[in-house]
């Protein structure tokens, strides 16, 4: 099967790919420690399950898991797989952002630097199929 170029319409969805699936991380994220269990032993896996599986946020979490993963089937009908992920790594950059911003974590310097090198991988990535044709 012959596959597009990444087009603006593609890069687009793979963009709203990422961010779906950054809002998915982060819920879930939030989701469990809602859960006011600190640490998950053998003892307590039974516990950290049923409030986990309690929570609003997990599932929202999955539910949009559920559209990306449906997005992404349309992405990689349109695209080279090949060019589809690694272009579809922008939630690198997004995950840290909203961890920031809604969870309060902190990005140390030497990580920004791996998220500007992923940037970088992404726009030569997105680029490569140009120049081969």
């Amino acid at each position: 099967m012959k596959k597009g170029h990444l087009t603006f319409k593609v890069f687009a969805l793979i963009i709203l790919n990422d961010l779906l699936d950054s809002v998915a991380q982060l819920g879930m994220k939030k989701g469990l420690a809602d859960t006011g269990i600190s640490a998950v032993t053998f003892q307590n896996l039974v516990e950290f399950a049923m409030r986990s599986l309690s929570s609003w946020l997990i599932w929202a979490g999955i539910l949009i898991y559920v559209i990306s993963f449906i997005l992404w089937l349309v992405i990689i009908y349109r695209i080279d797989l090949s060019i589809a992920m690694p272009v579809g790594s922008a939630a690198y950059v997004f995950i840290p952002l909203m961890a920031i911003i809604f969870l309060h974590e902190n990005v140390s310097p030497l990580r920004w630097l791996g998220i500007a090198f992923v940037i970088l991988g992404i726009h030569f990535t997105s680029q490569s199929k140009k120049r081969a044709a």
